[in-house]
């Protein structure tokens, strides 16, 4: 029999282009339905509570599913009403613990702690900032009495916050495995990072590097309203080897397949010690090794995998770095060739066929 799959969220999916936080749980969801019969519940409460009183009855019925997998919000979970208030702050670990009780195992995707840093609520009323922090404890002490199966983004993840009594797992981002795009002609070596420029993403030595490096192009994409906030700081080492653009998800296409080398050198910032950031992945998927910096799991990574360059976060030492690359493109072609290598095992089906393994071991 194939499998059959109960797929949760506590929020609507946005299923056509989604973008940042929206993309993992819809690329699960296909991943899931390439292995077998989902059945999925999504959306506001009111209709949650629809679709769980249906699988429900199904159970009771004598139907047989595999496992439940859900991936949570950024948000509480009892937050994630339009109107953010905790009306039904029951209803999705009551449908957790009714599964688990029919012997279906039930496993969790916790997709950040943003609010355990400093970082979070900034400009938030405190009565408010208090009260969803009082909810992302109660999501906490909720999912040791519901779930099988924590899954994570890393397992150093796990050191950072006290954990509810739970067996958690790994569970990264994953990516697209399609063409890998050729190898672009170009004179320069040319450079490619997406992603936000906030106060948690600062790559301000990176850029120091480009800027003052010949024969290197940085192709710099991220969201308008995050380069307005921040261009002032950035105008001292921006130039002519510096393209900026302001590109949506389903456009990125072009960008990632004229770009050598891919770029995730942000500060190492505490956060990133645990945090795997989903552009590593998307570089990986479409060919391109990375620089990287030290003290990120993303450097980690890259090292680990001899995927790229990983160097202490300072220009000097990235500026090195790209002189050596500029001159040395057997160097880049190399590590492209160990991209294709490793790409493989990181695609979002095999996410969910690691999701199944774990899962299915635990099946009462």
């Amino acid at each position: 029999m194939s499998l059959r799959v109960i797929f949760h969220v506590p929020y609507p999916l946005e299923h056509e282009n989604p973008k940042g936080g929206a993309v993992r749980p819809t690329r699960m969801l296909r991943a899931f339905q390439q292995l077998g019969e989902v059945v999925v519940i999504e959306g506001n409460a009111a209709h949650r509570k629809r679709l769980m009183a249906g699988v429900r009855a199904r159970v009771n019925a004598g139907e047989r599913f595999d496992l439940c997998y859900s991936e949570s919000s950024t948000m509480p979970t009892a937050l994630t009403e339009p109107h953010h208030l905790p009306t039904h702050p029951l209803l999705d670990f009551s449908f957790f613990r009714f599964l688990r009780g029919h012997g279906i195992p039930v496993g969790l995707f916790y997709r950040d702690i943003q609010w355990r840093f400093p970082m979070y609520g900034q400009g938030m009323d405190p009565v408010r900032k208090a009260a969803a922090l009082a909810m992302y404890r109660y999501d906490l002490a909720a999912y040791a009495r519901v779930l099988d199966v924590l899954f994570l983004p890393s397992l150093e993840m796990a050191d950072e916050f006290p954990l509810p009594d739970v067996e958690v797992a790994a569970l990264p981002p994953g990516h697209e495995v399609g063409e890998v795009p050729p190898v672009p002609v170009s004179d320069r070596l040319e450079l490619f990072y997406v992603g936000g420029l906030g106060p948690n993403y600062r790559v301000d030595e990176f850029l120091r590097a480009v800027h003052q490096t010949a024969g290197v192009r940085l192709t710099l994409c991220t969201r308008a309203n995050e380069w307005e906030a921040v261009r002032d700081r950035y105008r001292p080492v921006t130039g002519d080897n510096l393209t900026l653009v302001h590109a949506s998800a389903e456009n990125l296409a072009p960008l990632f397949a004229a770009a050598h080398v891919g770029v995730t050198a942000t500060e190492p910032q505490p956060y990133w010690r645990f945090a795997a950031p989903l552009k590593m992945y998307e570089y990986l998927g479409n060919g391109l090794p990375q620089i990287a910096s030290a003290g990120s799991l993303a450097g980690d990574f890259v090292r680990r995998n001899q995927i790229g360059w990983t160097e202490p976060y300072r220009s000097d030492d990235f500026a090195r770095l790209l002189r050596e690359l500029s001159e040395d493109p057997e160097a880049v072609a190399r590590a492209r060739q160990r991209v294709l290598e490793v790409r493989t095992r990181h695609g979002w089906l095999q996410r969910a066929e690691q999701v199944v393994e774990v899962l299915r071991s635990r099946r009462g």
